[in-house]
C-alpha cells in the first residue's frame, strides 16, 4: 500500500472538498432551475384560469364535475352568483331556491345506500325551507347507509372553498364532515324574516310596545316568532351527531346557532367551528377548487359572452332566457320576503 506524506494528504483532502463543494453547487443550481420551472408552469396555469373565456371555463367545469362524480359518488353543487346584480348571471341562482332543492333531493333519493355524497357549497344562504329539504335528504341518506363511522369513513362530505353562510351552513351541518379552506367561513342559522333577524322584532316590541309599533311590524314579529321555533326544531333534527363537542349537550350546537346570539352575517372560521364541536377538516381536493373556480369564472364572463353573441347577431333562443331579465322578474325578486336561513 503506497504511503503519502502530509502535503499529499492535504492536497487530496482539498481536492475532495472542492469536488464536494462543486457537486453541491451543481445540485443546488439544478434544483433551483427545476423549482423555477415548476413555478413558471404554475403561474402560467393560474393566469390561464384567471383570464379564461366563458367556453374554456365551461369545459373545465364539466371536466371537474366528471372527475368528482365518478363511480358510486353523487355530486350536489350549490354554486351561486354572489355578485350585486338583482338577476343571477349565466342562470346561476343567487340564493338557495326550491328548484335547487327539488333537484338535489331527487339526486340524493336516487343514491344507493353505499353511495358517497359530495356537497359543494358556495352560497350566502337563501330561503329556509329549501335548505331544510336538502339537509333532511342528506340525513335520510345516512340512515340508509346505517353502519358507518362519520369521522373515520364519512359518507357525506360538505366542501366549502370560500363561503357557506346561513342555509348553506345548515346543509353543511347535515354532513358527516365539513371540509373548509383556511380562509372560508360558515355562519349562524338563525331566522331572517322580512329582512331582519327574528330577535330584532322581539327587541323592537319590548322597547316601543305593541301600540307604538307599526301594524305590519307587529304582524311580522308574530310570524317570525313562530318560524323561529320551527327553525330551532329543524336544526335539532338535521345537525349530524358528528358535530358535537366533547362533553356538550346533544342539542347545544343547534340551540347556539339558532339563538340569535351571533350576528347573522358573523363569519365562523374553521378554528372557531372546531371549538363549537364541528367535525371540520381544512383539506380540500384540487378538483373541488377547480369546479368552484370554473363555475365562478363562467358566471363572471357570462356578460362578456352575451355581448359577443349580440355583436355577432345572436339572440337568446328561448322565451325563458328572455324572461330572465324582465323588470317584472327583477321586481318580484326584490319584493319576496320569505323566511331565509
Amino acid at each position: 500500500m503506497p504511503e503519502f506524506d502530509n502535503s499529499q494528504l492535504t492536497l487530496f483532502a482539498a481536492a475532495a472538498l472542492f469536488a464536494m463543494t462543486l457537486l453541491m453547487l451543481v445540485v443546488r443550481f439544478v434544483r433551483e432551475r427545476m423549482l423555477q420551472s415548476q413555478d413558471n408552469r404554475a403561474m402560467e396555469s393560474l393566469r390561464k384560469r384567471r383570464y379564461q373565456k366563458y367556453d374554456d371555463a365551461h369545459k373545465d367545469y364539466r371536466k371537474f364535475r366528471k372527475k368528482i362524480e365518478s363511480g358510486n359518488t353523487v355530486l350536489i353543487d350549490l354554486i351561486h352568483d354572489l355578485g350585486d346584480d338583482f338577476v343571477g348571471r349565466d342562470r346561476a341562482e343567487q340564493q338557495i331556491t326550491f328548484d335547487e332543492a327539488f333537484e338535489a333531493v331527487s339526486a340524493i333519493r336516487g343514491a344507493t345506500p353505499r353511495s358517497k355524497i359530495v356537497v359543494v357549497l358556495h352560497t350566502l344562504g337563501g330561503y329556509a325551507r329549501p335548505a331544510h329539504m336538502i339537509a333532511l335528504a342528506l340525513k335520510r341518506h345516512l340512515k340508509k347507509a346505517r353502519h358507518h363511522s362519520a369521522k373515520k369513513n364519512p359518507m357525506v362530505v360538505a366542501y366549502v372553498p370560500y363561503v357557506a353562510m346561513s342555509g348553506g351552513t345548515m346543509i353543511a351541518l347535515a354532513a358527516d364532515k365539513i371540509a373548509m379552506d383556511d380562509t372560508a367561513s360558515l355562519g349562524p342559522i338563525d331566522t331572517i324574516y322580512g329582512g331582519f333577524p327574528s330577535e330584532a322584532y322581539e327587541e323592537l316590541l319590548k322597547v316601543k310596545g305593541v301600540e307604538g309599533t307599526q301594524d305590519v311590524l307587529v304582524m311580522l314579529a308574530h310570524e317570525a316568532a313562530k318560524y323561529d321555533k320551527y327553525a330551532a326544531k329543524v336544526a335539532r333534527q338535521i345537525i349530524n351527531t358528528a358535530h358535537k363537542a366533547r362533553g356538550a349537550e346533544p342539542n347545544e350546537l343547534a340551540d347556539y346557532l339558532t339563538s340569535g346570539k351571533l350576528s347573522h352575517s358573523e363569519a365562523i372560521s374553521p378554528s372557531e367551528a372546531r371549538k363549537m364541536g364541528m367535525n371540520v377538516s381544512t383539506t380540500i381536493p384540487d378538483n373541488i377548487y377547480g369546479l368552484v373556480d370554473a363555475r365562478i369564472r363562467m358566471i363572471q364572463t357570462r356578460v362578456e359572452e352575451d355581448e359577443k353573441n349580440e355583436a355577432n347577431g345572436d339572440r337568446p333562443d328561448t322565451e325563458a332566457e328572455l324572461n330572465d331579465v324582465t323588470p317584472e322578474k327583477v321586481l318580484a325578486r326584490m319584493m319576496k320576503s320569505r323566511p331565509t336561513g
